[in-house]
């Protein structure tokens, strides 16, 4: 397995046994082909293990290609399970997905993700670990299925699908007992260095250390922070044999530097065999959600009656950040057929390989390549039709003031300040001309002070704001609306944000921390954001469950109407300016009283 597509998420799933599952989908719904991604990119199959497709071999249809962008146009009339193969394979190429002629071998987990005239028939075929269905306003995931289900069909399917496709690959983790428990390797350099995550344990490390011991052993400051049975899970095998790491570095309080000695420096040796503790399987518990209020199982997901959305091609949405999140909630966008202009803007990033396990516009033979015209190029394949700009620039609080205090005379004698200034001066005219004549915005940054300025540029314009963000196995979604009476970011969040520049994703593994990370999670939430605005676009603001939760190791996303807005507390919508912005410019965006 090629250990850098995967260095993000080793320390969230045993990635060995991920690697080893073997897993059958059965059902042709419309999650099934982000099913197959979320299984591709956390490399299900991609050592001695495979993902099954049962009772596919028909050709590709039209319906096949409504509502997703794997299949390609090019796909009609080929197997349905050949065509699933191959552009899973573009995503990964070590994954294998075999049809129904590979024969089961040993135990597999089965996943369904029926279409509603399907259920019976999947049903009566085999026994089924784990159901999906995609009904016209919500998703459901359980150990049964919802009887008498209503086949999907307008603008939220696409989200829908996606949602439900990252919901049911996370429940196959924990019904395989792949979620890592305790104590966890988050990278790993060579033979004989590791880098160890579990809450506490630099602190404890720390006073070992003060205590006379400058380099004690893992296994004893595992046993300090974790429980027996973890730290006792938890070991280290080179060459076959268990060692004993030394710890010799504090990174931070949950993170230190591990090594092993190597007695032989000269002899070719197997890389350090990880095995930490995982989570046992277990039964994935019935997960129900709707981005909007007042949907229930009870009757079947529908739509409220007295709501019918409407896609407008006209709308145009701004999107900044094209990384993990902005990369899923695109392409449901793109998908959906319902939006007319994206904007996607994101600093000059490129796309490097770690961001492959999780960033699912993006190929190998994109590495290198800058996201925001990678991502664009990428749209316009899904959507013909969807017009795409890509805008390479920063967010930052730079953007509100300007290059004030700079004079002309000192632009003149320093070229390169001269064309920075004037690069940032053009970049913020284009961004002000794409948010003034958008509908509403997608929050998709790794940084708080990002958005915490997009929520003062969202304030002034009057424009709905759908905020996302994830950490490893938790994400959370924000829907702000200065049309309504929901809460701003800064409501949520605290001005805190308008002073925290840090970035939380991308990060040198070397010299930081890196950001664990499962495709899973990126699904989920950014395909959450992705209906939150589709459905704010169609006339649902005041139907929306404001703030989202996803708990991975949970399988558990739940909506929430809570978030009234307080003018009365908030100092986004007092009298006083925000950090940041001049009393002219918050007067001119300040929400009424």
């Amino acid at each position: 397995m090629p250990v850098e597509r995967y260095a993000r998420q080793s320390g969230l799933v045993a990635q060995d046994l991920v690697a080893d599952a073997r897993v059958a989908v059965l059902g042709t719904g419309t999650a099934l082909p982000y099913l197959i991604q979320c299984l591709t990119l956390l490399g299900v199959g991609s050592r001695h293990g495979w993902v099954r497709l049962v009772g596919m071999a028909r050709p590709v249809r039209e319906a096949d290609l409504a509502h997703q962008f794997l299949l390609h146009r090019d796909d009609l009339g080929e197997p349905l399970d050949q065509a699933l193969a191959l552009r899973a394979q573009e995503l990964n190429p070590t994954v294998r997905v075999a049809g129904d002629d590979t024969p089961p071998d040993g135990r597999e987990l089965v996943l369904a993700v029926p279409r509603a005239a399907e259920t019976e028939s999947t049903a009566a075929r085999c026994t089924v670990d784990v159901w999906g269905q995609v009904l016209p306003a919500a998703v459901r995931i359980g150990p049964d299925a919802l009887p008498d289900a209503s086949e999907p069909s307008g603008l939220l399917t696409a989200a829908l699908g996606a949602v439900c496709g990252g919901l049911l690959a996370q429940a196959a983790l924990g019904e395989l007992g792949a979620l890592v428990d305790g104590p966890a390797v988050v990278s790993q350099w060579s033979e004989e260095r590791l880098m160890v995550h579990a809450p506490g344990i630099g602190s404890a490390t720390e006073r070992l250390m003060s205590g006379g011991n400058p380099q004690p052993y893992l296994q004893g400051v595992l046993e300090r922070v974790a429980t027996a049975d973890q730290s006792g899970a938890f070991t280290v095998h080179l060459d076959g044999l268990a060692v004993r790491p030394r710890v010799t570095t504090v990174v931070d309080e949950d993170h230190v530097l591990a090594s092993v000695v190597v007695r032989e420096p000269g002899r070719t040796r197997s890389p350090l065999a990880v095995v930490p503790a995982r989570r046992p399987p277990r039964r994935t518990p019935v997960c129900f959600w709707s981005p909007l209020d007042g949907v229930s199982p009870e009757d079947g997901g529908r739509l409220p009656e007295d709501w019918e959305p409407v896609p407008s091609r006209e709308a145009r949405v701004v999107m900044c950040g094209a990384g993990a999140l902005g990369g899923w909630a695109a392409g449901v966008l793109a998908a959906s057929g319902a939006v007319g202009h994206l904007t996607v803007v994101d600093m000059d990033d490129r796309v490097e390989r770690h961001n492959l396990n999780r960033q699912i516009l993006f190929r190998d033979g994109d590495i290198g390549a800058a996201k925001a015209e990678r991502t664009a190029a990428r749209l316009r394949e899904i959507d013909p039709e969807l017009q795409v700009e890509a805008l390479a620039t920063t967010i930052g609080p730079e953007l509100l003031t300007g290059p004030s205090g700079i004079n002309a005379a000192a632009l003149a004698g320093a070229p390169e300040l001269h064309a920075r200034v004037m690069e940032t001066a053009r970049l913020r005219t284009r961004l002000e001309e794409a948010l003034h004549g958008a509908a509403a915005v997608l929050s998709c940054p790794d940084n708080q002070q990002t958005r915490w300025t997009l929520n003062v540029l969202t304030e002034r314009h009057k424009l709905p704001l759908v905020n996302g963000a994830v950490d490893g196995l938790t994400g959370r979604v924000h829907v702000c609306d200065p049309g309504t009476s929901s809460m701003c970011l800064v409501c949520w969040l605290g001005t805190s944000i308008a002073d925290d520049p840090v970035r939380h994703s991308c990060t040198d593994v070397v010299d930081g921390v890196p950001i664990q990370s499962l495709v899973t999670s990126a699904a989920v939430v950014g395909a959450a954001q992705a209906a939150a605005l589709l459905a704010t676009l169609a006339g649902g603001a005041d139907r929306i469950g404001r703030f989202h939760v996803w708990d991975g190791a949970g399988t558990s996303l739940t909506g929430h109407r809570a978030g009234e807005r307080d003018f009365a507390e908030c100092p986004a919508h007092l009298g006083d300016p925000l950090p940041g912005t001049s009393d002219k410019e918050y007067d001119r965006g300040r929400s009424p009283a």
